[in-house]
């Protein structure tokens, strides 16, 4: 058996001739770089720059032109405001309704939808706002009416109207008007119907018969509205314009002024101008005179304060003093103001006598009007100053 120390040996041996030549460049380069003679670093021959030099001073007998002088601002810079976060209104937000907003109290059309009105005045109007609107919008125009969506409902003087709520949040002002009768045109009303004793009788009881037309036809005018054009609506909704008047809430007015007009018929002279009390008052005029026979008609004489209480004496106690004026005149307090009755001189002559279509009882109440509203306004500007 050969000696196992042997192979030990040799490998070690190969170990060390590898790792001498190593051994042996590491010295050689360290001794290297500690043999390397020190060399002094160069000096830098970059140019010098060149020392500041000072401006010469301007001279004494120069000339300077100032174009503008600076100015102090008077706005003081302060710090930027907080500018808030802007939220989305509840209003703005909020998706358009398809109803109409519900009303508390409101006017109600009292006619069903499937019943037929017993008022020959409230099927007039009805059929005339037929008519003039579209049929949708007339359905919509009475549901509104059934529904109670008119706050308030006024009829003065020559006017109807309404405050109707629709979707939006504010309501809307609907008026309905009529064509005007002059003074002219009502004393010819008033003569035609005291010469036919039955329309006195039903007007004088408070009644309207169904045939009061044919007092106006030969007149040429009409009392209640037979065409769209006859009835003037007016409406503050967008929906509404002059080429089209007729919009839902002038249908749901015109339904509830049906209603109203077939229970108190007498409304519809004043929505003419003439109020019904002025027409009862004319046809007994005219029936006093009949009955007493030629003379001066009686006229509605204004009870005036402090002077219609007065009783007077005599006329034979008081010749030598009739014409002198006493102290009690400065007391007397009349103020001017609109007379009780219209044209009441104009009424008091009747017709006129002059044959031909010169409307001069209609010129005299246009000069008397005027005449009157001027003494107003004066009496107005007197009590200002």
């Amino acid at each position: 058996m050969g000696d196992p120390q042997k192979p030990t040996s040799e490998s070690a041996e190969k170990a060390t001739k590898k790792a001498a030549p190593k051994a042996a460049k590491k010295v050689t380069k360290k001794t290297t770089k500690n043999s390397a003679p020190k060399t002094a670093a160069p000096k830098s021959t970059a140019p010098k720059k060149p020392e500041a030099t000072k401006p010469a001073p301007p001279p004494k007998d120069r000339q300077v032109n100032m174009i503008a002088r600076p100015t102090l601002s008077a706005n003081v810079p302060t710090a930027p405001k907080k500018i808030k976060p802007q939220y989305a209104s509840f209003r703005s937000s909020r998706k358009s309704l398809t109803n109409p907003r519900r009303v508390r109290g409101g006017v109600k059309l009292k006619l069903k939808p499937d019943e037929q009105p017993t008022s020959w005045i409230t099927q007039r109007l009805l059929r005339v706002a037929e008519e003039g609107s579209d049929g949708q919008i007339n359905r919509e125009g009475l549901e509104y009416a059934r529904a109670g969506q008119t706050k308030r409902l006024t009829i003065e003087g020559t006017l109807c109207e309404g405050i109707i709520q629709g979707r939006s949040d504010k309501p809307y002002k609907t008026e309905l008007s009529l064509t005007q009768f002059s003074a002219h045109d009502q004393e010819q009303i008033i003569v035609a119907m005291a010469d036919q004793m039955r329309y006195a009788a039903k007007l004088l009881a408070g009644e309207l018969p169904s045939n009061i037309e044919d007092v106006f036809a030969p007149l040429d005018l009409r009392l209640f509205p037979t065409e769209p054009s006859d009835l003037k609506p007016t409406c503050s909704c967008p929906d509404w314009s002059e080429e089209q008047p007729w919009c839902k809430h002038a249908v749901c007015l015109t339904a509830l002024l049906a209603e109203r007009l077939g229970n108190e018929p007498m409304e519809i002279f004043g929505l003419h101008g003439m109020p019904g009390q002025e027409l009862i008052d004319g046809l007994r005029q005219k029936r006093a005179i009949g009955v007493q026979g030629p003379g001066p008609a009686p006229v509605l004489i204004p009870h005036i304060q402090g002077v219609s209480d007065i009783s007077s004496p005599p006329l034979e106690d008081q010749i030598d003093s009739f014409w002198s004026v006493g102290s009690e005149l400065q007391e007397l307090d009349t103020p001017i103001a609109p007379p009780q009755v219209a044209c009441v001189l104009l009424r008091r002559l009747g017709p006129s006598p002059f044959l031909g279509r010169f409307p001069l009882v209609g010129l005299m109440q246009t000069c008397y009007e005027l005449i009157g509203q001027a003494a107003l306004d004066a009496e107005e500007q007197a009590e200002i100053e």
